[in-house]
C-alpha cells in the first residue's frame, strides 16, 4: 500500500510548489515616473480589500496585518484618514483555499493546507484622482499548513493568522521601497 500511495504524493507535492512559485511574486513593471515618486517618505492608507471567496472575516484582519508590516517600512507612515494619504492601498483577495493534507490509517485527515492569493496595487493619490496617477501593482500567493491531531495541535483561526500574516509581510516586501 505505501507503494501506491508514493505517485499520489508526489504528485500533490509538485502541484503544491508549482501553485506557490507561479503566485508567489508577479509584479507589473513599474515606470520612471513612480520610480521618482519613491524617492521619499509617503503617508500610507491601506483601504480594505475586496474579498472575492466564500470565507468572510479575512478582510478586517488581513489589513490589520498589512498595518502592522507597513509599520516596520522607514519610507512609509501608515495612517487612518484616506484624505491625508499620498499613496492608498488597494487590493482583492481573489482565492482562500483549504484542503486536506496528511491522512492517517483510517483515511480521516490529520493537517490541512491553507492557500491565499491577493492581488494589490499602491496608487499615489493626486489632485486629480481620474489622471494616470504613478502606481504599482503586485499578485501574491502564501501557503501554511496546520495539524489537527496531538502534538502539533493548531486551530484553523491561528492557522489563518499566520497565513495572512506571511501574506502581508510578503506583499509589503514586494512594495514601496525608495531607491
Amino acid at each position: 500500500m505505501l507503494r501506491r500511495g508514493w505517485p499520489i504524493l508526489l504528485v500533490a507535492v509538485t502541484a503544491c510548489s508549482s501553485l506557490n512559485r507561479g503566485f508567489a511574486g508577479e509584479s507589473e513593471p513599474i515606470s520612471e515616473k513612480y520610480k521618482e515618486f519613491r524617492k521619499k517618505k509617503r503617508l500610507l492608507y491601506i483601504q480594505n480589500f475586496d474579498n472575492r471567496t466564500y470565507s468572510p472575516q479575512l478582510t478586517g484582519r488581513l489589513k490589520e496585518k498589512m498595518q502592522v508590516a507597513f509599520s516596520r517600512s522607514a519610507s512609509l507612515t501608515v495612517i487612518s484618514e484616506k484624505s491625508k494619504a499620498d499613496l492608498v492601498v488597494y487590493g482583492k483577495i481573489l482565492l482562500y483555499n483549504e484542503e486536506p493534507g496528511v491522512y492517517d490509517r483510517a483515511s480521516a485527515p490529520l493537517s490541512y493546507n491553507l492557500t491565499i492569493v491577493a492581488s494589490m496595487t499602491i496608487r499615489a493619490r493626486g489632485a486629480n484622482e481620474q489622471s494616470e496617477a504613478p502606481s504599482e501593482q503586485h499578485t501574491v500567493s502564501y501557503t501554511t499548513t496546520y495539524a489537527i491531531a496531538e502534538p502539533l495541535f493548531e486551530s484553523r483561526y491561528t492557522a489563518e493568522d499566520r497565513l495572512l500574516e506571511g501574506l502581508a509581510d510578503r506583499l509589503v516586501n514586494m512594495t514601496y521601497e525608495p531607491q
